[in-house]
């Protein structure tokens, strides 16, 4: 079949390559408009432009949707079906009507749960043992198009999003060819998503990036996992922020304390803090403007003592984060 593919970041490559390589054809790349990058902000092209331009692949990076030129190509190329995986803007109505096939998504869950932005960080951060990918049929509601093909991923007890989003970029490499394949053959059934098991996957808000200390170990774990490696959970100490991107529960501590409170202080492995349940080692945290370091570093860095009380800032360690 004749494919144009829409994505943009590092993540969406291996699928691009799979298509590429398979005995569809891709006769267009879509990607967001180049942007300023690092800290010198200098123009940089997405991964899924190189890609393109690596395999002599037509590009077209629009710079809306409503874009006139962008519309008027497509409709001249006829294609039979698109592919969407990570693209990052909403598609119109227009655009799902032209291929003959319509438009298939990859989506980072096991739909009908985990619709929406942030599918990988939630279901790690609601503490899920299985997720997968689904290829659906894109339709106007978000993520609520007809269910092709999808594959269960078993969420590792030391999974970041990040480690998670990598072997769902491996397994949708596989899964979307399938797909293709399955449409032009006529062996695949649309199956429609349960209404009654819908859950949604919000964006990343401030909320829930603040670690609530008075939440119990095991959420507080799922939450720096989650959400690792952006935006990163975040704590106070006094003024100073810090984002705190690796904690380990440490049953040897048994001493007690309220929730926040560094209870015990390793100059080699990092503080010990109090949670409801269990007690946490901060193992690596990065204060703000600063680099990533150790618990350790922190500790002999910022001279702290047993007794002081993390999260206080702005009483926002009063809300509940998950």
């Amino acid at each position: 079949m004749r494919v144009f593919f829409m994505g943009t970041p590092q993540l969406a490559v291996p699928v691009l390559k799979s298509i590429i390589d398979s005995r569809h054809k891709v006769f267009l790349v879509v990607t967001q408009a180049d942007k300023p990058a690092g800290r010198q902000q200098k123009i940089g092209a997405s991964p899924i432009k190189l890609l393109a331009l690596a395999e002599g692949v037509p590009i077209i990076q629009p710079l809306t949707m409503k874009d006139e030129n962008f519309r008027r190509r497509l409709r001249e190329l006829a294609p039979d079906i698109g592919v969407v995986f990570a693209y990052g803007k909403i598609l119109p109505q227009w655009l799902l009507d032209l291929p003959e096939f319509g438009i298939i998504n990859i989506h980072a869950s096991l739909l009908p749960r985990w619709r929406g932005a942030a599918p990988i960080q939630r279901a790690i951060m609601a503490g899920d043992k299985i997720t997968g990918v689904t290829v659906m049929q894109v339709v106007k509601e978000l993520d609520a198009g007809d269910i092709l093909l999808q594959q269960e991923i078993e969420i590792e007890s030391q999974d970041t999003a990040e480690t998670l989003a990598l072997r769902m970029s491996s397994v949708a490499s596989s899964l979307i060819v399938d797909a293709l394949d399955g449409i032009e053959n006529g062996t695949i059934t649309p199956v429609r998503q349960g209404e009654s098991q819908v859950t949604y996957a919000g964006k990343i808000t401030d909320v829930d990036v603040e670690i609530n200390w008075s939440n119990s170990a095991e959420i507080i774990l799922n939450q720096v996992r989650g959400l690792n490696p952006k935006p990163g959970a975040h704590t106070h100490r006094d003024d100073l922020l810090f984002k705190v991107w690796w904690v380990a529960r440490a049953p040897e501590i048994t001493r007690l304390g309220e929730p926040g409170t560094i209870i015990h202080i390793d100059k080699n492995n990092g503080p010990y803090v109090a949670t409801a349940t269990d007690t946490l080692l901060l193992s690596e945290v990065q204060p703000a403007n600063r680099k990533k370091m150790t618990g350790g570093e922190f500790v002999r860095g910022y001279r702290l003592k047993i007794g002081e009380k993390l999260g206080t800032r702005g009483n926002l360690n009063d809300q509940n984060t998950t």
